[in-house]
């Protein structure tokens, strides 16, 4: 990744500033969407203040997760990404391991006090799974994207097991594998983000494996007058996928911003899911929210890398 001013340790960026580098800022807004997606189709609306918790502990997830994989990545990041912010001297690594595992104790103490034990189990399943990947698995090319992929999974079927009635849990667990399949690809296509090539086979992946997923809950929203809308956000999804594989195919290069553009496409995704699972409820407001975050998070990542 080539350096750029707004990453260079001559500008002594804030704390705050370090912190949002370290935790992939613009990558922020797709994580809650996931448990929240999840909760919504499998209570089918019925919402209680675990809702909130089962969001709070994904972030804590993923800012950990991310956290741990600039540690394992110290010594690699000094010689091909020398301005982030542990190689730059920016951040400790003492301070960043300790900020780490206090984010996945606080994830568990948020899961455990939505007193459901599925969600609990999930969620250590989840951190588990995060660990894997950054300490065994990453670097297998086949078997580490499956294994990040899982970690999305997991964090969308943590949500869906949480709540006052969780009765459609494989309903959502549709939409968890479509999200983990998805994630699996651009991770796989991540992997290509230092190098000057791009083989092009991994630039079909993504948009690939989103099909299947949006095609079932696109027929499925079709039924209801009131699905209607989540049949425009699947749709709409999909066609974005294929606008990001036309400019994989056209430009690929500089790559991380299309890794997070490929990120991003989760918001809708994850609007879509909402709406389909409580259209009469909290669905919508959800849904719209998520969307609204998708600028949002375009533009943020303006200032800060998502990959």
């Amino acid at each position: 990744m080539a350096a750029t001013p707004r990453d260079s340790p001559a500008t002594s960026p804030s704390l705050v500033r370090t912190w949002l580098q370290l935790l992939r800022a613009p990558n922020l807004f797709t994580v809650p969407g996931d448990p929240i997606a999840g909760y919504l189709i499998s209570n089918a609306g019925f919402t209680d203040s675990s809702l909130v918790l089962v969001s709070g502990a994904s972030l804590c997830f993923y800012g950990a997760g991310l956290l741990l994989n600039d540690l394992v990545d110290l010594a690699e990041d000094r010689a091909e990404r020398p301005n982030r912010p542990l190689p730059a001297g920016l951040a400790s690594p003492t301070t960043v391991r300790r900020v780490l595992w206090l984010l996945n104790v606080v994830g568990l103490l948020l899961l455990t006090a939505t007193g459901s034990k599925s969600a609990l189990l999930a969620g250590a399943f989840t951190v588990l799974c995060v660990w894997s990947y950054n300490c065994l698995t990453k670097r297998l090319p086949v078997i580490g994207a499956l294994n990040m992929g899982a970690c999305r999974s997991l964090s969308m079927l943590t949500g869906a097991l949480a709540g006052p009635s969780p009765y459609a849990v494989p309903l959502a667990a549709i939409f968890a594998v479509t999200a983990g399949l998805y994630i699996a690809a651009v991770t796989n296509l991540a992997r290509f983000e230092t190098g000057k090539k791009l083989a092009w086979a991994p630039r079909f992946l993504p948009t690939l494996a989103l099909f299947p997923g949006l095609a079932i809950g696109l027929q499925n929203a079709l039924y209801s007058p009131d699905k209607l809308p989540a049949a425009a956000l699947f749709s709409l999804t999909f066609a974005m996928a294929l606008w990001e594989l036309r400019t994989l195919l056209t430009r690929p290069f500089p790559l991380p911003p299309l890794i997070g553009a490929h990120i991003r496409l989760l918001l809708p995704l994850q609007a879509a899911a909402c709406w389909f699972g409580a259209s009469q409820d909290i669905g919508p407001a959800c849904a719209l929210v998520l969307l609204a975050l998708w600028p949002v998070s375009r533009l943020v990542s303006k200032r800060f890398y998502a990959s």
